[in-house]
């Protein structure tokens, strides 16, 4: 799909797992793209959603495979009492099978949003969120998980480079405030914002752009594509954003200053 759209470098960011990076470049070198390491890490925050991203990073590294198996052991104790808040509302499903048909056994919500498809209970993967498992939905369970903080010191630690992704899910009340918090994160080691985002609008996208240059930032830009193997494609990415080549050496460059461990 990368090789039909033009890309010359993809980076892969699963969330909590690292089991697809060897494949993903493999695929990538048969097809002649550029691929860069990467994961993506789920925060507290007060409000919102935050995001670490991280890329570059040794997948061997100890300190990264230490922090991501104890996030995905907290993912599994989340979704069993998610399954068992379904259970309550007398809708039924499989836990067990479903971490065994899912690659890396890494079962986010998408994947019990796609056993709700397959037995009835929606009509689709929009409806099961909307319904049960998003924020505030009937069956919602709030996961423990890093702090931004700690989620950047694994990334560099693993030898990688931090980018804050998708900011404008972070519901911030205003401009300062999404700015008083890259400072901060900035300090901790933060080194990029991801810019360009299907759901960011022009003017957050260029907002973002000047933010990053006032605070010397490197940009990112994910499609943020979500898919599970044997399911239609859902959410593809970009429908009219270009990524530029250029911004991948700035962002690697902020490697130079970790230490993978």
């Amino acid at each position: 799909m990368a090789r039909e759209r033009g890309l010359s470098a993809v980076a892969l960011t699963d969330h909590d797992t690292t089991a697809g990076l060897a494949e993903a470049a493999r695929a990538a070198e048969e097809v002649g793209i550029e691929f860069v390491t990467g994961v993506e890490v789920e925060t507290k925050h007060r409000r919102g959603t935050l995001h670490v991203l991280g890329y570059g990073i040794d997948p061997a590294s100890a300190v990264l495979q230490r922090a991501l198996a104890g996030l995905v052991e907290r993912r599994h104790e989340r979704n069993r009492k998610i399954v068992d808040r379904l259970a309550g509302l007398g809708v039924a499903i499989d836990y067990d099978k479903i971490v065994a048909a899912t690659p890396g056994g890494v079962v986010g919500r998408p994947h019990l949003a796609s056993a709700l498809v397959r037995c009835g209970a929606v009509a689709d993967a929009s409806q099961a969120f909307a319904r049960y498992l998003a924020e505030g939905a009937a069956a919602w369970v709030q996961r423990e998980t890093l702090s931004a903080d700690e989620a950047i010191d694994v990334i560099r630690g693993a030898g990688g480079v931090a980018s804050l992704a998708h900011p404008s899910k972070l519901r911030y009340e205003s401009s300062l405030e999404l700015e008083t918090l890259l400072r901060r994160l900035r300090d901790a080691g933060l080194t990029a914002i991801e810019v360009y985002h299907p759901d960011h609008r022009d003017g957050q996208t260029r907002a973002y752009v000047e933010m990053a240059l006032r605070l010397d930032l490197a940009m990112t830009g994910g499609s943020d594509f979500h898919h599970a193997r044997g399911e239609p494609i859902g959410k593809i990415g970009f429908a009219r954003v270009r990524v530029s080549y250029d911004l991948l050496a700035p962002l690697l460059d902020g490697r130079r200053n970790t230490r993978a461990t």
